[in-house]
């Protein structure tokens, strides 16, 4: 009898155990996610022909990277505008936008690296995470991931178009399938990714996204 509860204890601890690295293994594929925001907000902020001065979305994008405010007063960041009014923008010059890159101190190369050699961690405990994910998925709708939207790729700002949004389950099957199994160096773009959600479908790499360029000369 005494074995018994022992054995029983020991299955238990064992199962809390699995439960607990899955947990963290979890948290990681979206620290992943996290890192793929952050690159493509820095390759953005590079890309900018102009960047508005005391902008929210400067502040939160300097948080993310540096984790700190950029800005003095966060109150002040947007200013009050009375309804029928427009905005009054005022744009950074260059110096301005020079010395906001200059203390962001983090270039589209240095986003991707972290983002990639985190990935590649990954990938070195690919079958604790296979396992993590489809006991996931096997929950299907029952899970908790099913019930939380993300938005897939960078939310541009200063524009009413958004990304797509995607369950962090769909998220957990991207990722299994394109970084675990495939072992690409980085997740699908929101084309692709949707692509294979919605029929199970592949779209190469090299074949061109763009309707005028795949159109016959």
């Amino acid at each position: 009898m005494f074995c018994l509860i022992i054995l029983s204890l020991t299955f238990a601890y064992s199962q809390t155990t699995v439960k607990s690295d899955c947990d963290v293994k979890l948290d990681n594929i979206f620290k992943a996610y996290n890192l793929k925001i952050k690159y493509e907000t820095v390759q953005y902020i590079y890309n900018a022909k102009a960047l508005p001065k005391n902008d929210l979305f400067l502040n939160n994008s300097f948080e993310l990277i540096r984790g700190i405010s950029y800005f003095e007063k966060k109150q002040d960041i947007t200013p009050e505008i009375k309804s029928g009014e427009l905005e009054n923008v005022e744009w950074m010059s260059k110096e301005e936008m020079d010395l906001y890159i200059e203390r962001l101190n983090c270039t589209p190369d240095d986003a991707y690296k972290e983002y990639e050699v985190f990935l590649q961690n990954i990938q070195l405990e690919k079958e604790m995470y296979l396992k993590c994910i489809d006991m996931e998925l096997v929950k299907g709708d029952e899970s908790e991931y099913a019930k939380d939207e993300i938005f897939y790729s960078f939310k541009h700002p200063w524009t009413s178009l958004l990304p797509p949004k995607i369950t962090k389950l769909d998220f957990l099957k991207v990722f299994k399938e394109y970084i675990l199994i495939d072992e690409k160096r980085e997740m699908p773009d929101s084309v692709r990714a949707f692509a294979f959600l919605n029929c199970g479908c592949k779209i190469p790499p090299f074949v061109s996204l763009s309707p005028t360029k795949n159109k016959k000369q």
